[in-house]
């Protein structure tokens, strides 16, 4: 830990794409090859959003305004992350819905989304995007567009391989535990011959993404692949605060298509050492405004 410290201390220059991607030296992303640029000076104040939901016949007009959390102005600089300037993921309906979506920034600096919404009830949205000059920030929170919120979905266990637009997906996730940051790995293949995909495209700036949300809703993490994560297999590094059981969505690209898998899984603690104390401490509740994940920065939660 105090040589991760310490390297982190050392980087000068990061991948914007990319911000856990850095260096003492000018370089290239080793993800996604951009060419890496100076880092601001860290600011690890949580940037406020006001998320407003109007209920549409199709779903719900969204509108979230970021605000400076010194001066409380509009904040209408942001930094392109992974193609966007915000990347919004909305799950609900006994998290059997999922979308990961791109509001639209407008005039007065609000962003705007349109969505399609299954049915009227509870929903959870989860936002993350770059202000200039600061550090990622994740915000998240549950609103509702009829229905009351009631007892958190609790889905089982589902490990088994997804056919999903023509291609086997299928998760190993026996090394996953609380607390640490263990290899998750999904496997692409052809479901007749058991070919590996060859054709993944590059999708929003990584060959695939991930999104992963606790069945209590009070936890969302959302990752790339690990490595040059070209696959296959896709490895991602999930760092889960707590043993329970999460909801996974991995969304890769083929032929221009978007395709979505999910699954279910239940990473208990480990067994001794800084990861089981770390995940204890989380379990009981002793956890720090900021959570765990696989981008480094602050995490805005309203009531």
């Amino acid at each position: 830990m105090q040589i991760f410290a310490a390297l982190l201390l050392l980087a000068q220059f990061w991948c914007p794409m990319h911000p856990d991607e850095r260096s003492a030296a000018r370089g290239k992303c080793g993800i996604c090859g951009m060419s890496l640029v100076p880092m601001p000076p860290a600011q690890f104040a949580s940037y406020p959003v006001d998320l407003r939901v109007t209920p549409t016949l199709a779903g719900a007009r969204l509108r979230l305004t970021v605000t400076d959390p010194a001066t409380r102005a509009i904040v209408r600089r942001f930094s392109i992350v992974h193609e966007r300037p915000m990347h919004l993921f909305i799950v609900g309906d006994g998290l059997s819905y999922f979308a990961h979506e791109h509001p639209e920034p407008q005039r007065d600096g609000v962003f705007m989304l349109d969505v399609h919404l299954p049915k009227a009830g509870p929903y959870m949205a989860i936002a993350e995007f770059l202000p200039e000059g600061a550090t990622p920030q994740t915000f998240q929170q549950l609103f509702t567009t009829g229905e009351a919120f009631g007892r958190p979905a609790n889905p089982a266990v589902d490990g088994a391989p997804k056919i999903v637009d023509g291609m086997r997906v299928s998760l190993d996730s026996s090394q996953v535990k609380a607390g640490g940051a263990k290899p998750l790995t999904f496997r692409i293949e052809d479901p007749a011959s058991g070919a590996p995909a060859g054709d993944l495209e590059p999708y929003l700036g990584a060959t695939a993404h991930l999104l992963i949300v606790s069945v209590d809703l009070t936890e969302a993490i959302h990752g790339h692949p690990t490595g040059d994560g070209h696959g296959p297999p896709v490895t991602f590094a999930p760092l889960l605060p707590r043993a329970g059981r999460y909801k996974v969505w991995i969304q890769f690209q083929r032929a221009g298509r978007i395709s979505t898998a999910s699954f279910v899984i239940e990473p208990g603690l480990p067994a001794t050492g800084t990861a089981h104390r770390l995940a204890t401490a989380l379990q009981s509740g002793s956890r720090p405004r900021a959570r765990a994940s696989m981008c480094v920065g602050s995490v805005s939660r309203n009531p």
